[in-house]
Parts: C-alpha cells; structure tokens; sequence
C-alpha cells in the first residue's frame, strides 16, 4: 500500500515539473477587464489566470444580453492562442500592443465529418480593447 501512494506522489511530481510556469510579465499584462465600445454597443472580455495552471481564462461577457462565454487560452511567447472549435468559436489571437489588448478573429471552415478544412485569413476581425480594470 505504501509503495502505490509512493507511486502516485510521484507520478503527480512529475506531471506539476512538466506544467508550463507563466512568466509574470505576460500574466500582468493580459490579466484585467477589457471593453470594446461601438455607438451602439459595450463588448466586455475578462482574462485570467487560475494559480497551477499553465493556461489563461478568457470570458467574453459581450454585452451582457446573453450568457457568458468562458474559454481556454494557450500560451505561446507573448501571445495568447484560442483555437477554433466547432460551432463554437474561431481561432483567436489575443496581443497587447501599447497597454492595448488585440483580438484577431479568423473564421474556420471545417467539412462534414468535423475536420478543419483550412483558415480564412482573408476575413480575419481585428477588435482594440481597453483596459477598465486590472485584476
């Protein structure tokens, strides 16, 4: 018996050792509320960063009409990567750029048996947000 908690132990270890530590600086920078405004509109997203995690949180509020959407963003340098999912979301590129959050939105064709085709990087959405609070 102990020899198999010895194994777990150690086997939970080993997969925290592998877990990707977030540098500080990228945490700071993407970490807060951010809002998009229009005329007629209020686009709200918050991201987080859960503590042992090596991913961030992404939460787009919108406008507040409709439930909340919460998804995974990977980390990759500098940037924060959302692929595309199935009739869920396209593939997002989140970037700060002078204290400003950049949102690059580039829809995804996929054919009937949910494979991804390929991007279309000609319709690709670009969204400035700004930052109302840090978290």
């Amino acid at each position: 018996m102990k020899i198999l908690i010895k194994i777990i132990l150690l086997l939970l270890a080993v997969q925290l050792s592998f877990a990707q530590s977030i540098p500080e600086s990228v945490k700071l920078a993407f970490a807060g509320v951010w809002q998009y405004k229009t005329k007629y509109q209020t686009n709200t997203v918050k991201i987080h960063f859960e503590p042992g995690t090596d991913y961030a949180l992404f939460t787009d509020i919108g406008s507040g009409m409709a439930p909340a959407k919460t998804l995974k963003a990977n980390i990759k340098g500098k940037l924060l990567l959302i692929p595309a999912v199935q009739n869920e979301n396209d593939e997002i590129e989140l970037q700060i750029i002078n204290e400003k959050l950049y949102l690059h939105a580039t829809p995804v064709l996929w054919d009937a048996n949910g494979k991804r085709l390929q991007s279309q990087d000609a319709q690709k959405v670009q969204r400035i947000f700004k930052r109302v609070k840090r978290l």
